[in-house]
């Protein structure tokens, strides 16, 4: 068929005039069709109207969803939202259902074959780092299950409650976050989780993309500033655009600090409150320290309390920060 045919076809069915000889058609076109380039044009028209009980080829569809999300960077075209919108829809609705998991009826989780951590975050925001130096923050109350060591072919946690992870990219092992009834796979990125009993599942992304799914189906692809709720007992999956610094600003005035030097402290607090910071000498650089900020401190209140740690003292003169330090033995 020509192209011109085909989008007229798929024109007719967003508008649910088509045919049932012409929607067979069009899908038995999808089906066999080579040309995945004219298809993400094709799919980048009004998304939002997409509904169906058509099914296409399992292999076909792991063939656009390997162009979105797949493994090498070296993809030709430029992600948009409409694409990104049309994939989701297209891969949630109809043109195809997934059975990559357990049957519905088992909760997800990560494999425990290993050892695992049980990380809980009982009273305040925790940070935790990741055996491939990934971090995660942890909401109030929120539970991280992984595994001493990211053995095999993926990286598998678990997750009850909200937590923000931050993930080293590794191509040949996705990192993967199970919460509730879905599954969040990335390679390398940033992005939000808050999944607990009794609410709806919501992933926020910040930086770069995932996949996520239930155990039955791809519910969507995110990229930057875009957020997917789930709704696990409707099984119905929402995509939507936000500003994603708003949905994490939970633990953006957090700082933590982790057996760290004075000097690479004062690096990290130059560069967050903007402000010139400057060693008098070297004397007390590499005094090492752990301490943690979560009420939006000020960088004085700061300085009082890393100072003090280290036996160092601090003045301000002129918009600038001077620290003067003494040796330490640590």
């Amino acid at each position: 068929m020509k192209n011109e045919e085909i989008s007229e076809l798929l024109e007719k069915y967003t508008q649910n005039t088509i045919s049932e000889e012409e929607k067979s058609v069009l899908f038995n076109h999808l089906n066999a069709s080579s040309n995945v380039e004219f298809e993400k044009r094709l799919m980048e028209k009004d998304w939002d109207l997409f509904q169906s009980e058509e099914t296409i080829a399992e292999s076909k569809a792991n063939k656009i969803f390997n162009e979105i999300v797949g493994a090498e960077e070296k993809r030709s075209f430029k992600l948009n939202f409409g694409w990104i919108g049309w994939a989701a829809i297209l891969l949630i609705a109809g043109f195809s259902t997934f059975y990559f998991l357990k049957p519905a009826t088992q909760k997800i989780t990560a494999k425990t074959n290993l050892a695992v951590v049980n990380v809980v975050a009982e009273t305040e925001h925790k940070k935790i780092v990741l055996p491939d130096g990934s971090t995660v923050i942890l909401n109030n109350g929120a539970v991280l299950l992984y595994p001493q060591h990211f053995d095999g072919n993926t990286r598998e946690v678990t997750l009850k409650g909200e937590g923000y992870f931050d993930i080293v990219h590794d191509s040949a092992k996705p990192f993967i976050v199970y919460a509730g009834k879905v599954k969040t796979t990335v390679l390398g990125t940033a992005f939000n989780i808050k999944a607990i009993d009794g609410q709806q599942v919501v992933v926020t992304v910040t930086r770069g993309k995932v996949s996520v799914q239930d155990h039955q189906k791809l519910l969507g692809v995110l990229t930057p500033n875009q957020q997917l709720t789930f709704d696990e007992k409707r099984k119905m999956p929402s995509l939507t655009k936000v500003i994603s610094q708003e949905v994490v600003d939970w633990q953006a005035k957090d700082i933590f600090f982790e057996d760290i030097t004075m000097k690479d402290a004062i690096d990290v607090l130059a560069k967050r409150f903007g402000t010139k910071i400057t060693f008098v000498d070297d004397r007390g650089k590499n005094c090492r320290f752990t301490t943690t900020f979560q009420k939006g401190e000020s960088l004085d209140e700061i300085l009082q309390v890393i100072t003090s740690f280290n036996n160092a003292a601090y003045v301000t003169k002129a918009n600038e920060i001077f620290i003067s330090g003494k040796d330490c033995n640590n």
